[in-house]
Protein backbone atom coordinates (compact mmCIF):
# COMPACT_ATOMS: atom_id res chain seq x y z
CA UNK A 1 0.00 0.00 0.00
CA UNK A 2 1.51 3.56 -1.03
CA UNK A 3 1.85 6.54 0.99
CA UNK A 4 -0.01 9.60 -0.19
CA UNK A 5 1.66 12.80 -1.26
CA UNK A 6 0.58 14.61 1.74
CA UNK A 7 1.97 12.16 4.42
CA UNK A 8 5.19 11.87 1.99
CA UNK A 9 5.48 15.41 2.10
CA UNK A 10 4.94 15.55 5.67
CA UNK A 11 7.71 13.29 6.21
CA UNK A 12 9.97 15.40 4.39
CA UNK A 13 9.19 18.55 6.44
CA UNK A 14 9.60 16.90 9.68
CA UNK A 15 12.03 18.89 11.95
CA UNK A 16 15.31 17.02 11.26
CA UNK A 17 16.99 14.85 13.91
CA UNK A 18 19.22 16.83 16.53
CA UNK A 19 23.05 16.55 15.49
CA UNK A 20 23.71 14.45 18.10
CA UNK A 21 21.40 12.24 17.34
CA UNK A 22 22.39 12.00 13.31
CA UNK A 23 26.34 11.22 14.38
CA UNK A 24 24.90 7.98 16.50
CA UNK A 25 22.58 6.80 14.31
CA UNK A 26 25.87 7.03 11.85
CA UNK A 27 27.77 5.35 14.61
CA UNK A 28 24.78 2.82 15.08
CA UNK A 29 25.08 2.41 11.17
CA UNK A 30 28.80 1.85 11.47
CA UNK A 31 28.97 -0.14 14.15
CA UNK A 32 31.87 2.74 15.42
CA UNK A 33 31.75 5.44 17.31
CA UNK A 34 34.24 8.40 17.83
CA UNK A 35 34.29 9.06 21.40
CA UNK A 36 35.34 12.24 21.19
CA UNK A 37 33.38 13.90 18.98
CA UNK A 38 30.23 12.65 20.86
CA UNK A 39 31.22 14.18 23.70
CA UNK A 40 32.25 17.24 22.26
CA UNK A 41 28.97 17.49 20.57
CA UNK A 42 26.77 16.66 23.98
CA UNK A 43 29.02 19.15 25.77
CA UNK A 44 26.97 22.14 23.64
CA UNK A 45 23.51 20.60 24.92
CA UNK A 46 23.19 20.92 28.73
CA UNK A 47 20.13 19.16 29.49
CA UNK A 48 21.77 16.18 27.59
CA UNK A 49 24.92 16.30 29.28
CA UNK A 50 23.26 16.34 32.63
CA UNK A 51 20.76 13.47 31.98
CA UNK A 52 23.68 11.31 30.41
CA UNK A 53 25.80 11.37 33.70
CA UNK A 54 23.12 11.04 35.50
CA UNK A 55 21.97 7.84 33.59
CA UNK A 56 26.08 6.89 33.84
CA UNK A 57 25.97 7.29 37.51
CA UNK A 58 22.49 5.13 38.01
CA UNK A 59 22.45 2.12 39.69
CA UNK A 60 22.00 0.11 36.21
CA UNK A 61 25.51 1.37 34.80
CA UNK A 62 27.62 2.71 37.90
CA UNK A 63 30.67 1.49 37.63
CA UNK A 64 33.43 1.83 40.67
CA UNK A 65 34.39 5.29 39.88
CA UNK A 66 31.78 8.14 39.31
CA UNK A 67 31.41 9.50 35.80
CA UNK A 68 32.29 13.31 36.26
CA UNK A 69 32.77 13.79 32.22
CA UNK A 70 30.62 13.39 28.78
CA UNK A 71 33.44 11.35 27.35
CA UNK A 72 33.67 8.82 30.17
CA UNK A 73 29.67 9.33 30.09
CA UNK A 74 29.89 8.05 26.39
CA UNK A 75 31.99 5.36 26.76
CA UNK A 76 30.49 3.87 29.62
CA UNK A 77 27.19 4.34 28.17
CA UNK A 78 27.74 2.83 24.72
CA UNK A 79 26.00 3.90 21.37
CA UNK A 80 22.21 2.70 21.60
CA UNK A 81 22.14 3.49 25.42
CA UNK A 82 23.21 7.27 24.34
CA UNK A 83 20.85 7.36 20.96
CA UNK A 84 17.49 5.79 23.72
CA UNK A 85 18.21 9.15 25.93
CA UNK A 86 18.74 11.76 23.28
CA UNK A 87 15.67 10.54 21.21
CA UNK A 88 13.53 10.46 23.83
CA UNK A 89 14.53 14.44 24.55
CA UNK A 90 13.50 14.93 20.62
CA UNK A 91 10.66 13.12 21.29
CA UNK A 92 9.27 15.14 24.36
CA UNK A 93 10.20 18.66 22.08
CA UNK A 94 8.00 17.37 19.17
CA UNK A 95 5.07 16.25 21.13
CA UNK A 96 1.31 17.09 20.23
CA UNK A 97 -1.91 15.62 20.53
CA UNK A 98 -3.23 13.01 18.76
CA UNK A 99 -6.83 13.27 18.48
CA UNK A 100 -6.98 10.51 15.26
CA UNK A 101 -5.48 7.99 18.13
CA UNK A 102 -7.67 9.49 20.64
CA UNK A 103 -4.22 10.10 22.62
CA UNK A 104 -2.58 13.49 24.58
CA UNK A 105 0.54 15.38 23.55
CA UNK A 106 2.62 13.25 26.32
CA UNK A 107 0.90 10.06 25.50
CA UNK A 108 2.77 9.41 22.18
CA UNK A 109 6.66 9.85 23.27
CA UNK A 110 5.44 8.04 27.11
CA UNK A 111 4.21 5.16 25.22
CA UNK A 112 7.33 4.77 22.78
CA UNK A 113 9.61 5.06 26.18
CA UNK A 114 7.35 2.45 27.75
CA UNK A 115 8.07 0.07 25.06
CA UNK A 116 12.02 0.78 24.99
CA UNK A 117 11.70 0.00 28.86
CA UNK A 118 10.13 -3.36 27.78
CA UNK A 119 12.91 -4.37 25.78
CA UNK A 120 15.05 -4.42 28.60
CA UNK A 121 12.58 -6.33 30.76
CA UNK A 122 12.11 -9.09 27.94
CA UNK A 123 15.99 -9.10 27.91
CA UNK A 124 16.33 -9.43 31.49
CA UNK A 125 13.56 -12.09 31.85
CA UNK A 126 14.30 -14.61 28.89
CA UNK A 127 18.40 -14.02 28.93
CA UNK A 128 17.90 -14.23 25.31
CA UNK A 129 21.39 -12.91 24.23
CA UNK A 130 20.55 -12.71 20.63
CA UNK A 131 17.88 -10.04 21.08
CA UNK A 132 19.23 -7.16 18.90
CA UNK A 133 20.70 -4.44 21.56
CA UNK A 134 19.09 -1.96 18.93
CA UNK A 135 15.51 -3.31 19.69
CA UNK A 136 15.23 -0.80 22.13
CA UNK A 137 15.50 2.14 19.48
CA UNK A 138 12.98 0.31 17.63
CA UNK A 139 10.54 0.12 20.11
CA UNK A 140 10.88 3.35 21.00
CA UNK A 141 9.95 5.00 17.95
CA UNK A 142 7.37 1.90 16.48
CA UNK A 143 4.70 4.50 16.76
CA UNK A 144 6.22 7.94 14.78
CA UNK A 145 3.98 7.44 12.11
CA UNK A 146 1.43 8.56 13.88
CA UNK A 147 2.88 12.46 14.37
CA UNK A 148 3.04 12.84 10.98
CA UNK A 149 -0.71 10.90 10.81
CA UNK A 150 -2.24 13.49 12.97
CA UNK A 151 -0.32 16.57 12.04
CA UNK A 152 -1.43 16.22 8.19
CA UNK A 153 -5.03 14.33 8.07
CA UNK A 154 -8.23 16.10 9.14
CA UNK A 155 -9.63 12.16 10.45
CA UNK A 156 -10.65 12.09 14.38
CA UNK A 157 -11.10 8.58 16.62
CA UNK A 158 -14.86 8.16 16.31
CA UNK A 159 -14.27 8.36 12.13
CA UNK A 160 -12.13 5.56 12.55
CA UNK A 161 -13.91 3.48 15.22
CA UNK A 162 -16.80 3.83 13.32
CA UNK A 163 -15.46 1.88 10.47
CA UNK A 164 -14.12 -0.53 12.87
CA UNK A 165 -17.47 -1.41 13.61
CA UNK A 166 -19.22 -1.37 10.30
CA UNK A 167 -16.31 -3.85 8.30
CA UNK A 168 -15.25 -5.32 11.75
CA UNK A 169 -12.01 -4.22 11.14
CA UNK A 170 -9.00 -3.81 13.53
CA UNK A 171 -7.94 0.33 14.79
CA UNK A 172 -4.49 0.04 12.11
CA UNK A 173 -6.79 -1.93 9.18
CA UNK A 174 -9.67 1.04 9.50
CA UNK A 175 -6.67 3.73 8.96
CA UNK A 176 -5.45 2.18 6.14
CA UNK A 177 -8.75 1.77 4.55
CA UNK A 178 -9.28 4.96 4.62
CA UNK A 179 -6.32 6.85 4.24
CA UNK A 180 -4.00 4.69 2.28
CA UNK A 181 -1.82 3.72 4.22
CA UNK A 182 -1.23 3.09 8.07
CA UNK A 183 1.00 4.73 10.84
CA UNK A 184 2.94 1.80 11.03
CA UNK A 185 4.12 2.12 7.42
CA UNK A 186 4.38 5.79 7.36
CA UNK A 187 6.89 5.10 10.70
CA UNK A 188 9.10 2.88 8.86
CA UNK A 189 9.23 5.57 5.76
CA UNK A 190 10.59 8.24 8.78
CA UNK A 191 13.10 5.76 10.16
CA UNK A 192 14.09 5.16 6.46
CA UNK A 193 14.51 9.43 5.83
CA UNK A 194 16.43 9.67 9.32
CA UNK A 195 18.47 6.71 7.53
CA UNK A 196 18.52 3.89 10.65
CA UNK A 197 19.71 0.64 10.42
CA UNK A 198 16.89 -1.65 7.69
CA UNK A 199 16.37 -4.25 10.22
CA UNK A 200 15.31 -1.07 13.07
CA UNK A 201 13.48 -0.04 9.70
CA UNK A 202 11.90 -3.05 8.76
CA UNK A 203 10.86 -3.37 12.90
CA UNK A 204 8.55 -0.63 12.64
CA UNK A 205 7.57 -0.65 9.52
CA UNK A 206 5.85 -4.31 9.77
CA UNK A 207 4.79 -4.75 13.66
CA UNK A 208 1.49 -4.87 13.29
CA UNK A 209 1.80 -7.67 10.34
CA UNK A 210 -0.89 -10.38 11.99
CA UNK A 211 1.63 -13.01 9.61
CA UNK A 212 4.92 -11.83 9.36
CA UNK A 213 6.64 -13.44 6.55
CA UNK A 214 10.87 -13.91 7.74
CA UNK A 215 10.42 -12.52 11.24
CA UNK A 216 13.61 -11.61 12.79
CA UNK A 217 13.95 -10.90 17.08
CA UNK A 218 13.99 -7.24 16.25
CA UNK A 219 10.53 -7.15 14.98
CA UNK A 220 9.75 -9.63 17.70
CA UNK A 221 10.60 -7.97 20.18
CA UNK A 222 9.01 -4.45 19.34
CA UNK A 223 5.75 -6.09 18.54
CA UNK A 224 6.21 -7.63 22.41
CA UNK A 225 7.04 -4.24 23.74
CA UNK A 226 4.03 -2.79 22.43
CA UNK A 227 1.75 -5.39 24.06
CA UNK A 228 3.59 -4.71 27.09
CA UNK A 229 3.33 -0.76 26.86
CA UNK A 230 -0.12 -1.17 26.45
CA UNK A 231 -1.03 -4.16 29.25
CA UNK A 232 0.35 -1.53 31.59
CA UNK A 233 -2.07 1.08 30.39
CA UNK A 234 0.36 3.30 28.42
CA UNK A 235 -0.59 4.78 24.97
CA UNK A 236 -3.74 2.65 24.55
CA UNK A 237 -5.70 5.24 23.20
CA UNK A 238 -8.70 4.72 20.68
CA UNK A 239 -7.48 1.57 19.01
CA UNK A 240 -7.08 -0.34 22.79
CA UNK A 241 -5.99 -3.83 22.15
CA UNK A 242 -8.07 -4.24 18.82
CA UNK A 243 -5.45 -4.96 17.15
CA UNK A 244 -3.32 -7.70 14.97
CA UNK A 245 0.27 -9.05 15.45
CA UNK A 246 2.10 -11.97 15.88
CA UNK A 247 2.19 -12.20 19.24
CA UNK A 248 1.79 -16.11 20.52
CA UNK A 249 4.83 -16.93 17.57
CA UNK A 250 7.03 -13.88 18.81
CA UNK A 251 6.58 -15.30 22.55
CA UNK A 252 7.64 -18.24 21.32
CA UNK A 253 10.61 -17.15 19.23
CA UNK A 254 12.26 -14.56 22.35
CA UNK A 255 11.29 -18.03 24.57
CA UNK A 256 9.19 -15.46 26.51
CA UNK A 257 6.96 -17.80 28.80
CA UNK A 258 2.94 -16.30 30.39
CA UNK A 259 4.56 -16.15 33.47
CA UNK A 260 7.67 -14.28 32.13
CA UNK A 261 5.59 -11.52 30.35
CA UNK A 262 3.71 -10.99 33.72
CA UNK A 263 6.80 -10.44 35.17
CA UNK A 264 7.91 -8.01 32.32
CA UNK A 265 4.67 -5.86 32.74
CA UNK A 266 5.31 -5.50 36.76
CA UNK A 267 9.39 -4.47 35.95
CA UNK A 268 7.96 -2.37 33.20
CA UNK A 269 5.06 -0.65 35.23
CA UNK A 270 7.85 0.26 37.56
CA UNK A 271 10.34 1.65 35.77
CA UNK A 272 7.98 3.67 33.64
CA UNK A 273 6.78 5.14 37.07
CA UNK A 274 10.86 5.89 37.94
CA UNK A 275 10.52 7.72 34.26
CA UNK A 276 7.76 9.82 34.72
CA UNK A 277 9.42 11.27 38.45
CA UNK A 278 12.51 11.82 36.77
CA UNK A 279 10.59 14.15 33.90
CA UNK A 280 8.77 15.68 36.40
CA UNK A 281 4.68 13.52 36.14
CA UNK A 282 3.93 13.15 39.84
CA UNK A 283 0.34 11.03 38.58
Amino acid sequence: MSIPDKILDGIDRLEPLPITVQKLVVALNSQSMDFNEIAKTIEYDGAITSNILRTANSAAFAGRTRIETARDAVVRLGTVTLLDLVLIGYLKSIKIAAPLYDLTEDDLWLHGATASLAVKAIVKETRNRKIPEAANIAALIHDIGKLIMVRYLKVDAATVLNLCEEKGLTFVEAESDLIGCNHAEVGGAIAHKWSFPEPITLAIERHHEAEPKDPDLMLDVVVLANLTAKTVGVGLGAAGMNYRADIAGAKTRTGLTAEGFERVCIQTAAWVQDLKYSYGYRN
